[in-house]
């Protein structure tokens, strides 16, 4: 498959991350989404395995699930992955998330993503416009001449408070992928990889 508009689609997802959960530094949260529908790892006769190749991920936060802009008085910190990690526990307020899992040296990482809301901006973002407030820093991304492959059944969306939330925010993902065809040593080394 190659990066085109014959071969890549669109999947979404939303979350809501609450200051009522999100209300002190260090609250996890791990949503699964499921993708078991473009991956199938079990080669059969002629036909071979297949994955879901990841070329770009899109992620916005906003106050209301209908986009309006985070406010201004936010305050909050927040990393933001997306993983084929597996989690036996999955949810807002829970834990599982442990060692470099939200950083680049995870294998299993395919997007991450820093977000500070407005107050924690610098330079101090007292005297601009709220449609300035709030600020993403991706730090690691696939692209569309490598994609991450998933070849398992679920991606899980990670959630990590740098510093409480002050207000409830919104989350929505968009996912641009293409479902591939993978060889049996490429599909064995990636299911060697993804389960960690």
């Amino acid at each position: 498959m190659a990066y085109n508009y014959k071969d890549v689609f669109y999947l979404s997802a939303a979350h809501e991350t609450t200051s009522a959960t999100y209300g002190s530094a260090g609250v996890e949260g791990i949503v699964p989404l499921d993708i078991s529908a473009y991956v199938d790892p079990i080669a059969r006769g002629k036909s071979r395995g297949t994955g879901l190749a990841i070329y770009k991920v899109f992620c916005d936060a906003s106050s209301t699930e209908v986009g309006r802009i985070v406010p201004i008085t936010q305050d909050g910190r927040m990393r933001v992955g997306l993983t084929v990690k597996e989690y036996a526990t999955t949810g807002d307020a829970v834990s599982g998330i442990t060692g470099d899992q939200l950083t680049c040296a995870s294998d299993l990482l395919a997007w991450g993503m820093d977000f500070a809301g407005c107050t924690n901006d610098s330079p101090s973002t007292t005297n601009v416009t709220v449609s300035q407030c709030s600020t993403t820093d991706v730090f690691l991304k696939p692209s569309e001449e490598v994609p991450y492959i998933a070849v398992r059944d679920t991606l899980n969306w990670l959630f990590v408070t740098g510093a409480s939330l002050s207000s409830d925010i919104h989350w929505s993902m968009r996912l641009e992928c293409a479902q591939v065809t993978l060889d049996t040593n490429t599909l064995n080394q990636l299911l060697r990889t993804q389960t960690a």
